[in-house]
């Protein structure tokens, strides 16, 4: 009977498999043949259509009960949904492709804006332009600064440390903006006023904050919105500050340049 039994060794982590279907040091499926188009959408379909699947729970989790996704991964739940730095990368895909499809789109929507002069409008595509080039640094950048500031204002509560707020941060910030993203793709081609994306973004951005932060620090109404709007004042500052920063940097790689007489 032994010589019946296909060894065969693992692509993954060089594990010889006999009898199992998978793995049984990594766990990765046993692959015997090879790749086609109906297996290639088969697990295509498995991995993010199956209702079991990790992912499908993480996005609705994190609608339904995000302290139970973030708070869970924090203290050692990691198969039940997709780890953080995935969901991370997944956003940054997405906003990667909005930002391509809809790049020279919003170059027509800011020349729109009456209130700006010349001036600002080159600061802002210089800008535009910058925030497009360097755009996962940027969100990656991002994060460690929303968890600094959060746990500065939760620095009374020492329920998640600075590193445990940058996890809330890399679940929390990936799922409304990839979300946002998407649901933003059609309105900006419909859209004639920039100003009112963005506000619409902001608003929606800093609710859902605040909701994933009041379930998990399992506070009132009253106290979260103490506590977003000093988010919001420290938040302002360090806007300004990084603001300053990358108008210098620009002007230090050529990006902007000041206008002569």
């Amino acid at each position: 009977m032994s010589d019946l039994i296909t060894v065969t060794d693992c692509k993954n982590c060089g594990q010889q498999i006999t009898t199992y279907n998978f793995c049984p040091d990594c766990g990765a499926k046993k692959i015997t043949k090879r790749i086609t188009f109906k297996n290639l959408v088969s697990d295509f379909v498995n991995r993010f259509l199956n209702v079991d699947n990790s992912f499908f729970k993480t996005f609705i989790h994190l609608f339904s009960k995000p302290d139970e996704v973030i708070d869970g991964y924090i203290h050692g739940l990691r198969k039940r949904y997709i780890n953080p730095f995935s969901y991370f990368a997944l956003s940054i895909t997405i906003t990667g492709i909005y930002s391509f499809l809809t790049e020279k789109r919003l170059e027509e929507l800011m020349n729109t804006i009456d209130t700006l002069s010349k001036e600002q409008l080159e600061i802002q595509q210089a800008a535009m332009d910058t925030s497009f080039q360097y755009q996962s640094i940027i969100s990656l950048l991002l994060i460690p600064i929303l968890a600094l500031i959060s746990r500065l204002v939760f620095v009374n509560y020492k329920k998640y440390n600075l590193t445990e707020h940058f996890v809330i941060y890399l679940y929390s910030y990936s799922h409304i903006v990839g979300l946002m993203t998407i649901l933003l793709l059609p309105i900006t081609f419909l859209s004639d006023s920039i100003i009112t994306i963005t506000i619409v973004q902001f608003v929606v951005y800093i609710t859902y904050i605040a909701y994933v932060l009041k379930r998990l620090y399992q506070i009132n109404l009253k106290k979260i919105i103490i506590k977003t709007i000093l988010f919001l004042i420290l938040g302002g500052f360090l806007y300004i500050l990084i603001g300053i920063i990358s108008f210098l940097v620009m002007l230090i790689n050529g990006t902007f340049e000041m206008p002569t007489k």
